[in-house]
């Protein structure tokens, strides 16, 4: 399946869930649906306001968030740098994604070194969302988390943890993550982000 299994998402998530049938009166509960899908980047200013104590599907994403800080929880990692080993990310981190149930993957050689890994659907992303919006994690996050709502009925994403006003990923990352949120929109799905993100401000026009 392409994405985080609603069915396999963590413990907290399912104590979290509140079925809308009655067991107790013999009617059948309906199947869980989240309220949303959080896409948690790293940034300390927000990543703590996502909603960990809600029914949300978690995404999240970073070395960071492994060495910074604790989650409380999350449904899926994802770890798509090529090549996975790398300087920035430790001989500690990835022990940690050893440990993972689920962690969306694009290195081909590293991973079958990883219990939880799955290969992310890179070609079907992009031909579906185009070749030119992949320019962070987070935006591989976005795109499964769209695929996702369509899939399951989810209304709403929301973005943590991402800060986009430095000069550098307002040039190579904001772009990406904008047209993502726009599609997203297009397709009656709600973004939501904090101001601070600087998310959903239009590029400045001096051509």
């Amino acid at each position: 399946m392409h994405g985080a299994s609603i069915e396999s998402r963590s413990a907290d998530a399912k104590a979290l869930a509140v079925p809308a049938g009655d067991d107790s009166s013999g009617t059948e509960a309906a199947p869980f649906v989240p309220e949303g899908i959080a896409v948690l980047g790293s940034h300390p200013a927000t990543v703590s306001q996502a909603p960990f104590d809600k029914p949300w599907l978690i995404y999240a994403c970073s070395p960071h968030n492994f060495e910074m800080r604790q989650l409380p929880r999350w449904d899926a990692w994802f770890e798509v740098h090529i090549p996975l080993a790398d300087r920035t990310r430790a001989y500690p981190y990835l022990k940690f994604l050893e440990t993972v149930p689920l962690v969306w993957m694009r290195d081909k050689q590293s991973i079958g070194h990883f219990p939880g890994a799955r290969l992310y659907p890179e070609e079907e992303m992009k031909n579906e969302f185009g070749p030119f919006t992949f320019t962070s994690s987070i935006a591989f996050q976005i795109a499964m988390a769209i695929k996702d709502c369509e899939k399951y009925g989810i209304k709403q994403i929301g973005l943590w943890g991402i800060m986009q006003a430095s000069p550098n990923e307002y040039a190579y990352q904001r772009p990406g993550i904008q047209a993502l949120i726009w599609e997203a929109t297009k397709r009656g799905i709600k973004v939501l982000a904090p101001k601070a993100s600087r998310l959903f401000d239009p590029p400045p026009e001096d051509f």
